[in-house]
C-alpha cells in the first residue's frame, strides 16, 4: 500500500530532528565561545561560514539515526510480501541484526557511508541557506511567521536538491540483494548504464513538494520552541 515503510521514519524523526538542532546549537555555541574568546563581543552573530559548519557538524549524528531508518524503510517498501503493517519493519531490522550483527555488510548500518557523505553538505547548505534568507528578510524589512515559512521552504529545497543523486544511489545500495553490488562505484556504473543519467534525478519532483511544506513547519516548530525556551 502507500504507507509501506511509514512506521520507521514516524518514530524517529521526531527524535532525528531533536538531535540535527541539538548539535547544531551545541556547535553553535562552541563557535560563539571561540568568537567571544577572540573578540571579546559576547553578542557577535555567527557569520554564514560558521553558520554552515555547524550545519555541516550536525549531519555527522543525524546521519547515525537516517541510515538504519531509511533501509527498514527503503526494505519494507521493496519486499513484496510486505502488507504495510509496523510491526513488519521491526520484523526487518531485528532480521537484518540477526543476521549480519551491527556492523554487518548487510546488517543496519549498511549504507551510513554514504548517507554521511549526503547529509553532512546537505545540512550545511541547509541552515546556510534558511539563515541567508532570514537575514537578507531582515536587513529588508521583513520578519515573522512569514519570513520563517519561507526561509525553512527554501533551506529544505536546496539542500534536497543539491544532494539528490547520492540519495538516489544510497537507496539502490541500501535496498541491493545480496552480492549484487561488490561496492558502491558497482553501483552507480549499474544505474548509469541500465538507465542512463535520468536514472539519478528519478523522484526528484516529488521530493521537492515534500521538502517545502516539510522544512517549513520543521522551521517553524524549531523557532517557536526556542522563542519559549529564551522567552522563560
Amino acid at each position: 500500500g502507500l504507507y509501506k515503510g511509514v512506521a520507521s521514519p514516524i518514530v524517529t524523526t521526531g527524535f532525528m530532528n531533536a538531535v540535527l538542532f541539538f548539535s547544531y546549537e551545541s556547535a553553535a555555541s562552541y563557535v560563539r565561545r571561540k568568537n567571544q574568546n577572540q573578540t571579546g563581543d559576547n553578542n557577535a552573530q555567527l557569520t554564514l561560514q560558521q553558520v554552515a559548519f555547524c550545519g555541516l557538524v550536525s549531519g555527522i549524528p543525524s546521519s547515525c539515526i537516517n541510515s538504519p531508518t531509511e533501509l527498514v524503510k527503503c526494505k519494507a517498501q521493496v519486499c513484496v510480501e510486505s502488507k504495510g503493517y509496523i510491526y513488519e519493519e521491526w520484523v526487518i531490522f531485528t532480521d537484518m541484526l540477526k543476521k549480519n550483527g551491527i556492523t554487518g555488510r548487510y546488517g543496519p548500518l549498511r549504507g551510513l557511508g554514504i548517507t554521511l557523505l549526503r547529509d553532512v553538505p546537505s545540512y550545511g547548505l541547509y541552515f546556510y541557506v534558511y539563515e541567508s534568507f532570514v537575514r537578507t528578510s531582515n536587513r529588508n524589512g521583513y520578519d515573522g511567521n512569514i519570513v520563517t515559512l519561507f526561509a525553512g521552504g527554501f533551506a529544505g529545497t536546496a539542500a534536497w536538491g543539491s544532494i539528490y543523486p547520492i540519495d538516489v544511489v544510497k537507496t539502490r545500495w541500501q535496498t541491493a540483494s545480496v552480492g549484487q553490488y561488490k561496492n558502491l562505484f558497482q553501483c552507480i556504473h549499474s544505474i548509469y548504464t541500465n538507465e542512463g543519467i535520468a536514472a539519478f534525478s528519478k523522484g526528484f519532483g516529488a521530493t521537492m513538494l515534500k521538502a517545502w511544506p516539510q522544512n517549513a513547519v520543521i522551521f517553524f516548530t524549531y523557532e517557536l520552541l526556542m522563542s519559549s525556551v529564551f522567552a522563560t
